[in-house]
């Protein structure tokens, strides 16, 4: 029955891929069709070979990370809730012969997580490097003390990250070392908005650690790594605010602060009053309709945040980790 788990979680990880990039949303209606089918498939396997290929503990931890991870995620702004609930039933339905194959691996759910922010992220960089100001990329960095700081925290977080797998899991690192680079990368983007201080106390730690254990290779390829990091994210940061005029404006989009903050001594009630700059400020139907009055008054237009759809992405992962186990094996 393997076949029919791969050509369901494939089948599911495109259209959710598509209805995302096309609509900005991942419909229910399909998860629930893909839940059902998926269901159908296990008693079907059942009912023939009177077994089934799905082992309780396995297919519980991974089903309960993919639930406190979507939940964290949501809570947290990282993803919509559509991309929320698209992770969790990629990783229900995804087939259990693909989980472990080898002792040291880990479970899908947590490899789509990684593996969906690496293709992410080199999307923005991509995207980045592509936008381009009077015909030249611009590529303008003004470093500063707080960049310094930073580097030095994401590298003590990378350090401490490895010294902890190496200390308590040393064949599981040597075995899963780019995937460990990948993770403490991941890391360090989920707790840099959200938990700041909490990256610094752990990348001094790391800094302590790498210093006291000699592990001076290992803080060097960390410092490379938080330069790349520090310098990409700038960049990043800086694209991810766009100018729209008034014809352009639609619900659903993101206010920027500065918008707003031009917008602050009009007194139309319909007007926006809060932006925090990620999905819960989304515009409605009604604002979109009286930002554009204001923008046609005061012959202006606007900056939004883009969001990314991030369901291409968790379907890009679940690709990865299929094509991982056929041409690895592991």
């Amino acid at each position: 029955m393997t076949p029919a788990y791969i050509l369901l979680v494939l089948i599911a990880s495109i259209t959710g891929a598509f209805t995302d990039i096309s609509s900005g949303r991942v419909r229910n209606k399909h998860l629930i069709i893909f839940l059902a089918v998926w269901t159908v498939i296990v008693a079907s396997e059942y009912f023939i070979s009177q077994s089934l290929s799905i082992q309780i503990l396995p297919f519980a931890i991974n089903f309960l990370f993919a639930v406190i991870t979507a939940v964290i995620f949501y809570m947290t702004d990282i993803w919509a809730p559509g991309d929320c609930k698209f992770y969790i039933v990629i990783s229900l339905i995804f087939p259990m012969r693909f989980y472990v194959v080898r002792d040291g691996n880990i479970f899908p759910a947590l490899n789509f997580v990684i593996y969906s922010f690496a293709l992410g992220y080199i999307f923005l960089i991509i995207t980045t490097f592509m936008r381009k100001n009077g015909g030249k990329i611009n590529i303008n960095y003004n470093f500063s003390f707080r960049n310094a700081i930073s580097i030095l925290a994401n590298a003590g977080v990378i350090s401490f990250f490895n010294i902890l797998l190496n200390t308590c899991a040393p064949d599981f690192f040597y075995a899963n070392q780019m995937l460990c680079v990948l993770f403490s990368i991941a890391l360090i983007f989920l707790i840099h908005n959200k938990f700041d201080p909490a990256r610094k106390i752990i990348g001094l730690m790391g800094l302590i650690f790498s210093i006291l254990s000699n592990t001076f290779i290992n803080l060097a390829l960390s410092l490379v790594i938080a330069s790349i990091i520090e310098f990409i994210s700038n960049r990043v940061r800086v694209n991810t605010y766009r100018e729209i005029s008034a014809d352009e404006i639609r619900p659903g989009m993101i206010l920027a602060f500065v918008s707003l903050w031009a917008m602050k001594k009009c007194t139309d009630p319909e007007l926006p009053k809060i932006t925090t700059e990620n999905r819960r400020s989304r515009i409605t139907k009604s604002q979109a309709k009286a930002i554009k009055i204001w923008c046609r008054n005061n012959h202006s237009n606007i900056i939004i945040v883009e969001m990314m759809p991030f369901a291409p992405f968790i379907a890009g992962a679940v690709l990865i980790e299929i094509l991982r186990f056929i041409l690895l094996g592991r």
